[in-house]
């Protein structure tokens, strides 16, 4: 088994990297050109007064929304993280084909209500 070393850093988008939900899919993390990327912890704050939920995918060439993470529930008044082991194996690619056929490979999440906080460790690999 060949292991790769990628570049460990937190998300670029958001604050300091922290991105709050709104209604659509909110940007986590700008796919550099030329690397591939991988999420390596997930950490929320939810205090929105209900029981929410947050999943993570990309966005087709098309701006169409590609969920590529199971649902993570985000109970109320609790902050919660996921962690390497915990993820699901991921690689986020930039796919070049046409409209709904590729990927831009950016980073996305889609919470069920607004407010969410969500902050990422991601790991990018090559040049």
């Amino acid at each position: 088994m060949v292991t790769r070393l990628g570049i460990l850093k937190g998300n670029n988008a958001g604050v300091a990297g922290l991105v709050t939900t709104t209604a659509g899919p909110d940007l986590c993390h700008t796919l550099p050109v030329g690397r591939t990327v991988k999420i390596r912890k997930i950490m929320w704050s939810n205090n929105t007064g209900a029981a929410e939920t947050l999943i993570f995918g990309t966005q087709n060439n098309a701006a169409g929304w590609v969920p590529l993470f199971p649902t993570i529930a985000c109970l109320n008044g609790f902050d919660g993280e996921l962690l390497r082991d915990e993820l699901p194996d991921v690689e986020f690619v930039n796919d070049r084909q046409a409209a709904a056929l590729g990927l831009t490979g950016n980073i996305l999440v889609q919470g069920s209500a607004v407010g969410i906080l969500v902050k990422l460790e991601v790991e990018e690999f090559g040049a």
